[in-house]
């Protein structure tokens, strides 16, 4: 059977005055410099569809990914595990989670599950025949972020010589008269061009991607965030023009792969998927555990004082948390319960997705796409959930921000999402 594609796409710009997540110590937002968006993908044969949902949003709780494919499972008939929410990882997006007693961020939330309900409900309602194509790119808007100093401290900042995913995956789905109906653009690299201290919601570089792709292309762009947890943006000031040129050259790049694809009638999609338990993060020994917790207490009681900003005050609570249950483990308390997280693998003809929750580093990426059976395979981070930043492990003894303040889980776990991924995509590739 041929393999047939629904699409919808909505604006999900939340109201201004919504906090913005993304950077420690910013609060609410003050002007909307360009939409955000959520766009459906939806792929089907003969089998169950397969459901892909891009979003110009950081992350999402486990919670609300529940909702929201509970939500457009009961819309649109296709089941819940049959659906992927990707985020952009967009760091000038709003407050979806941590509602801090905030009406705006409750209302946000639940209104973005019956969005994607309605989206999910449009897609797939007529999916029309289209044919794939695949191809790929380069790009030099990244560059690796873990900076070492003299003194041998990881900061974030560049380091030129580390590693570094540049692949672009272009998707091109076409009808048979050779109309465009969509592109699917793949890179690894943080939305974080305009800085920390910006206040304007933006979908920052894969906005501007986008508008410059469905310019040229005359079809919607779809933006699927690759593992990019360790790498930067090139350019990053306090202002939207980095964002407006990087987007501008990596959305020149994908049309460039996109006019060079011949898309061909395919069939054959899969999906597979399955929950792995990953180790808790206990801080390597109890002495660290305990000094950590220490330190942030002492950063706890700073941001209790009159003006200091509720995200960097929730932001130190949530590490002092995770370090005071580690430290208790150590010392003979409770056990840590182990990080779930969802692993997806889909395939639709010679294309292969695999994706984990959180912020995987480029390497570990990488290795899962190098491993696929399948022809063209993409890797896909921060979906279904996020449980924070998975080094390689080589990067826990160096430290640096990704280990010391934003990890979760124990050296091995980037280990075992590789081999659950690439077991996932020799089960799809049949």
């Amino acid at each position: 059977m041929a393999l047939r594609l629904g699409l919808a796409r909505a604006d999900i710009t939340p109201p201004v005055g919504i906090p913005m997540v993304g950077f420690a110590g910013r609060d609410d937002s003050t002007d909307v410099h360009d939409p955000l968006t959520a766009t459906v993908l939806l792929l089907t044969d003969e089998g169950d569809p397969l459901v892909l949902v891009c979003m110009d949003l950081l992350q999402l709780t486990e919670a609300t990914v529940d909702a929201c494919r509970a939500a457009m499972a009961e819309a649109s008939g296709v089941p819940a595990e049959c659906i992927l929410l990707a985020c952009a990882h967009n760091h000038y997006g709003p407050d979806v989670d941590r509602a801090e007693g905030r009406a705006v961020v409750d209302a946000y939330r639940h209104h973005l599950v019956h969005v994607l309900a309605g989206l999910a409900r449009r897609a797939a309602a007529s999916p029309e025949e289209v044919q794939l194509g695949v191809g790929w790119g380069s790009s030099d808007i990244g560059i690796n972020r873990r900076e070492r100093r003299p003194d041998g401290q990881i900061v974030l900042g560049h380091n030129p010589e580390g590693p570094v995913d540049r692949d672009v995956g272009v998707a091109r789905f076409d009808r048979p008269d050779g109309r465009p109906v969509a592109v699917l653009a793949h890179f690894a690299c943080h939305p974080v061009c305009q800085g920390s201290r910006t206040t304007a919601l933006s979908a920052d570089y894969p906005g501007r991607m986008r508008q410059v792709v469905e310019s040229l292309a005359g079809a919607p762009c779809l933006f699927l965030a690759g593992a990019g947890a360790n790498i930067n943006p090139i350019r990053m000031e306090h202002s939207y023009e980095p964002a407006r040129t990087l987007g501008t050259r990596l959305g020149c790049e994908v049309a460039r792969v996109w006019e060079t694809v011949a898309p061909e009638a395919t069939g054959g999609v899969a999906g597979a998927y399955e929950k792995v338990e990953l180790p808790r993060y206990r801080y390597g020994s109890e002495d660290t555990a305990r000094a950590l917790c220490a330190s942030l207490q002492r950063q706890v009681e700073e941001l209790k004082a009159p003006g200091a900003s509720a995200s960097a005050r929730y932001w130190t609570q949530s590490r002092l948390k995770r370090a005071e249950q580690a430290l208790a483990a150590w010392t003979g308390g409770p056990s840590l319960e182990p990080v779930p997280a969802e692993l997806q693998a889909w395939r639709v003809g010679d294309l292969a997705l695999a994706s984990a929750p959180g912020e995987i580093f480029n390497e570990i990426g990488r290795r899962v796409r190098q491993a696929s059976p399948c022809r063209h395979t993409f890797f896909a981070a921060y979906t279904n959930g996020s449980i924070g930043y998975v080094p390689v492990r080589e990067a826990y003894a160096e430290g640096g921000y990704e280990v010391t303040h934003a990890c979760r889980v124990e050296p091995e776990a980037g280990d075992m999402i590789a081999e659950g991924c690439v077991r996932l995509l020799r089960q799809v590739a049949g």
